[in-house]
């Protein structure tokens, strides 16, 4: 049977509301770094890799052997552990000692992570250093069928990476989230001219370079330009959980005017009548018809009633979205 979008409507209108410049930009050198690392889940109730997995066996014989316990690869049965993929990421300014949420996820063939707990496992960043150790009990996606989990706080930070955010001659620089429009970068020059009116700034292609003031401790000083509020007009979004089929968007995103013929269905938007039907031209083919005000939720609804799948939708709204004729922030997830 197939899934259908699940449509959240939010009624919203785009306007101008104060809020603090951190979410509007990001600093340069600032920024979560990904690490990764392999390990088993063990405890599984038979819903682990296959019998043949030589490779979990493997897995299974390095940790007891670690413990000086002579183990036998080819007696382990791998059906009650499985190799996973964990990953995590640093956020800036963590610390030593700091937790950090942790994803795992099946790499082999499991039916199911299910009740199992993830054996100590080093997390490694782009250099190939140790940062962080996860292990802890998983709590599984439903949605990914019981393949993938997470461990919240699940990782032990061993060490912190030195952030480089401050640069030559006491400068940070600041990049313009590419999600907002000109009038985000227009309102932050206006706090700079009265808000930090002391500070020496220049600007080029939606990139901000500023001094920091000498008598100014830097990171006292950025913490306050960051909580800075500022006028910003929100930007209408669409958010999309491909897994769930659920859709959160603003209810005046409008579907500007296009055609799409899709796996024997053709929608067509921006027709000068509200009616859902008109002829095909084959008896196999479905054919609707959208006024020039459709939102995203009108077009949701008819695909819905189509009978597309879940994944059908999301593909036609990202390709929508691409081509320009939604306009609105598209995430999914």
């Amino acid at each position: 049977m197939k899934k259908g979008i699940f449509f959240l409507l939010l009624i919203s209108r785009v306007w101008a509301e104060p809020i603090e410049m951190k979410y509007v930009v990001s600093v340069e050198g600032l920024s979560f770094n990904p690490l990764i690392g392999y390990g088993i889940v063990v405890g599984l109730k038979g819903t682990g890799d296959s019998e043949g997995g030589s490779q979990t066996k493997e897995f299974l014989a390095r940790i007891a052997n670690h413990f000086g316990i002579q183990a036998n690869m080819e007696k382990f049965k791998p059906k009650n552990a499985a190799v996973v993929m964990v990953v995590a990421d640093i956020p800036p300014f963590a610390q030593a000692g700091n937790r950090l949420d942790v994803r795992v996820a099946s790499v082999f063939d499991a039916k199911s992570l299910e009740g199992g707990e993830l054996v100590v496992t080093p997390l490694l960043g782009g250099d190939n250093e140790m940062y962080a150790v996860a292990s802890g009990k998983l709590s599984v996606d439903i949605s990914s069928k019981s393949v993938a989990g997470i461990i919240p706080q699940g990782a032990i930070l061993q060490k912190s990476i030195p952030q480089t955010w401050l640069q030559e001659n006491n400068t940070v620089v600041l990049h313009l989230d590419p999600n907002y429009s000109f009038d985000a970068f227009l309102a932050i020059e206006r706090t700079l001219q009265t808000t930090f009116a002391d500070v020496e700034y220049t600007i080029e292609n939606y990139t901000i370079r500023l001094k920091i003031p000498d008598n100014e401790q830097p990171a006292k000083w950025l913490g306050k330009l960051l909580s800075t509020r500022i006028d910003v007009p929100q930007v209408p979004s669409i958010t999309i959980d491909s897994k769930t089929g659920m859709v959160v968007a603003g209810g005046n995103i409008v579907v500007t005017e296009a055609a799409i013929v899709y796996q024997g269905s053709q929608i067509a938007i921006g027709g000068s009548s509200a009616s859902w039907g008109w002829p095909s031209s084959s008896p196999k083919e479905v054919a609707k018809l959208l006024p020039s005000s459709t939102t995203v939720q009108d077009l949701v609804t008819g695909l819905n009633q189509l009978g597309m799948s879940a994944q059908d939708i999301v593909k036609i709204l990202q390709l929508l979205h691409k081509n320009g004729n939604i306009k609105a922030r598209l995430q999914v997830l």
